[in-house]
This record gives structure tokens, sequence and C-alpha cells, in this order.
């Protein structure tokens, strides 16, 4: 039983599962048709026995991508929920990758690392995840990859890392290209070293080579764009190793992205269209590659069917996934009634909501109960604290609130607050949703 604080003309208390909670807002047959076909969940724990999950593994089926989405970019519930499915899907399902916005170099070194125990993943992730990605320099996210390594030490049959995003051209991208060059095309060295010219990151930190690289004349970012994909043209055109092609295409991925014209809002949606696109021409080509199924992470607008966040994330890459796979493509949201979260400031202190980190410039918030206009309220009356839906095979009820856009929370880099909202149709948004009733904020490594 969950009992909530409820600001409308004046205070209530509401109890799921009371007829009289829902007199002002009308939600009592919504909530009863949710009931009838809500799944428990016992544990956000990676290490809780799975028994909760055979409901979620059914809902899945035959699929060869998953997608699960996280309602936030740093609460710890998300984390290892994330880690539980996963561990659940290699054991069940015979999933293999677990692919996460990142970039597509953090991914081959964290590979490297889960795969041969080559590398420090703290060092790994003290280098590349941060800049966008610093919120997921966390213990939670750590534990994934250290768990892929023991299981690997473990298994003949081995789990992967891949990084799907483009922000950032690692230096071992460069490194793979030009020694296959060297070895395979030696002729061809010289043009491959002129064309990468200026290209290598100055700095091993990734926020703040993606900083420079994006304060770059735009005339020389394009420039940059052109020789990056010159140089994959022409090992594509050598007929070279397909994953030394891949990484030239990473390398190109990520100057193409740089190259728009991000001082304007019609290059700024370009470039966020493009993102999207490479995140799901990526897990695509990964997944027809190694023939791995693949669970890919990132907040939710991204693994959503339809924009949510339409100035971020305007053509999500979920959307693309299943125009592209159909029925083998599933797609999870995360929503949550209450709890923390961890954010990012430019400069100066936390505002008066928040509290600080555990690192500069960055603060903790937090969110109380829904309101009564968010999907979030109502989920949270269902009589389950933690609990997974199909919302692909609610009843009738259940399928037209789902179908109705509605505040939903987000939270991604920076501080929420509930005008931020953005509004969501939760069913066609989401093949699945995971509800959780309170999340704390991730814990962010020093």
């Amino acid at each position: 039983m969950k009992i909530k604080i409820l600001a409308l003309s004046l205070a209530t208390v509401t109890i799921a599962g009371t007829a009289t909670a829902f007199a002002d807002t009308g939600d009592a047959d919504v909530v009863a048709a949710l009931n009838t076909v809500a799944k428990p969940l016992a544990s956000t724990a990676p290490s809780a026995r799975s028994h909760d999950l055979d409901a979620f593994g059914a809902m899945v089926g035959d699929a060869k991508v998953v997608g699960v989405g996280e309602a936030t970019h740093s609460t710890a519930e998300f984390y290892t929920l994330n880690q539980r499915l996963f561990r659940y899907l290699v054991a069940e399902k015979g999933f293999t990758t677990f692919a996460r916005e990142l970039s597509w170099s953090t991914g081959v070194r964290l590979n490297d690392y889960v795969l041969r125990g080559k590398g420090d993943p703290r060092a790994i992730f003290h280098d590349e995840v941060k800049g966008p990605y610093d919120l997921f320099d966390n213990r939670e996210f750590l534990s994934l990859v250290q768990w892929m390594r023991a299981y690997n030490t473990g298994h003949a049959r081995k789990v992967q890392f891949m990084g799907a995003d483009l922000l950032y051209p690692g230096d071992v991208l460069f490194d793979k290209v030009l020694a296959y060059v060297k070895q395979h095309h030696a002729s061809l060295l010289p043009e491959f070293t002129k064309l990468y010219d200026g290209l290598r990151p100055t700095t091993k930190n990734a926020g703040e080579y993606m900083a420079k690289a994006l304060a770059v004349p735009l005339k020389t970012r394009q420039d940059y764009a052109g020789r990056a994909t010159k140089a994959l043209e022409l090992l594509q055109k050598q007929g070279a190793d397909e994953w030394v092609v891949q990484h030239a295409r990473a390398l190109s991925q990520t100057f193409t992205d740089f190259a728009f014209d991000q001082s304007t809002a019609d290059g700024r949606r370009q470039a966020q269209e493009y993102r999207d696109t490479v995140l799901a021409d990526n897990v695509t080509w990964w997944n027809r590659t190694t023939g791995d199924k693949v669970q890919v992470s990132g907040l939710n607008a991204h693994l959503s069917y339809t924009p949510i966040d339409t100035m971020f994330v305007p053509s999500p890459m979920g959307g693309m996934l299943r125009k592209r796979l159909g029925d083998r493509f599933v797609t999870v949201g995360t929503t949550f009634d209450q709890g923390g979260y961890n954010f990012l400031i430019d400069q100066g202190s936390c505002p008066k909501e928040s509290k600080p980190a555990e690192r500069p410039l960055t603060c903790k918030g937090w969110v109380t109960a829904a309101g009564a206009d968010y999907n979030e309220y109502v989920l949270d009356q269902v009589r389950y604290r933690d609990f997974i839906l199909d919302t692909r095979n609610a009843p009738e009820a259940a399928r037209t609130w789902l179908a109705q856009p509605r505040s939903t929370r987000l939270i991604g880099g920076g501080f929420w607050s509930p005008g931020q909202a953005v509004q969501t149709a939760l069913g066609r948004s989401f093949d699945l949703v995971i509800h959780l009733h309170q999340v704390k904020a991730a814990q962010l490594l020093p």
C-alpha cells in the first residue's frame, strides 16, 4: 500500500486501491484495468533472483534488440535495473551485447576490458565518460562493466560492450585504422596520415576535447568532416576488414556531427537528428555483423518510438530501429513517482532546490510525488510498488489512457522542474513500461 499527499484545491490523502482516491480524477477504471495486466517487479538489485522477470521475458518474446530507457540520466535504480535486465536476457534469452549511449571509441576500450581484461574501466571512465556523458561516471554503471568482465572469465559464450554514440573520437580509433593501413596497404599510409592530421584529440579528457572541437571555426570543422569521410571511403574502396571500416565510419560520424552549424536552430536540429540516426545505424550494424542479440540503453527520449523531447531528440532512434527491425525490436520506457537524481551546472553553486553532489559542478536534485496531471500519478496507484506493464496487451480502458499524451518526467543532464515535463503517450512511445515508486541519485565516482 502506498500513501501519497496530493495538493489540489486542498491537501488530501490518497491511498492506492480505494474507490474514493479517484473522486476528483476519474482514473479508477484506468487503475483497475492496469491492475489486471501489471506484473510485480520484486527488485532492481542486479543480483536478485530472477523469478519475477519471467513475465518480462514473455513480453520481450523473440526480440533481437531490446531498448531499455531511463527517465533520468543519473538515478541509481535505472542503472541497476539495466544490469538486472541484461543479466536475465543473457541467461534466459541468449543476449550477448550491452550497448550504451556512449561514444564508439569508449565502447571499443571498455570491450577490450570486458573480453580480455585489458585496461582499467575506472581509468576509461575518467578519460571518456565525460562532457555530455559525465553523469554516467557512477558506481552503478561501473558495476555493470565489472560484472561483464567477471562473467566472461567463467563462460565460454562471451558478453560484449558496445558504445553506439558519436560524440568523442578517441585515440584508439585512429590507432586501429592507421595500424591496419600500415600492415595491409602501406603505400596509402601517407595519405591516411594526412587525412587524419589535426583530427586526433589533443587531450585525454573527452569533455574538454568536445568543447574545443565545437569552438573551431565552422569551415574548419567541415574540412575535418570531409577528410574523415574520405578516409572511410578510401578504406571501403580497398575492401578493408569490416571492423576497421566501422572504426573509420565512427570517426566520420563524429566529425560530420561537429560540422553542423550548431549556432542556428536548424543546424542544431540537423545535428540532433543525425545523432539518433547514427545510434540506430550502429546498433543495427552490430546486430547484423555479429549476430548478437543486443540490449541498448539510454535516455527514454532516445528509445521512444515517437518524439517526446522535440527540442533535443526530434527523431528518436527507437522509431528508426522499429522501422528497420520490426517486431525484432522491443523498447522499454521507465517512470518513477518520487526520488533523486544528479545533474550538472556550468558554474557557481547548486540551486537552492538541490544540494552538492560528490564532485564539482554536480548537484543532487529530487522530486516529490507526481501531480494528478502526470502519467506517473496514475501509474503509482497500481497495486504493486514497482511493476512491469505491457502497453500492447492492456484492456481497453488502459489502452485509451496510454494513448493520450500527458506530462511525464524526463531528466537529462540538467536541473529539472515540473515546468520542464515532456508530453508523452506511453502506449505510443513504448512497448513496455517499468514503473518505480521511489528512487535515489546514482553514486558518482570522484
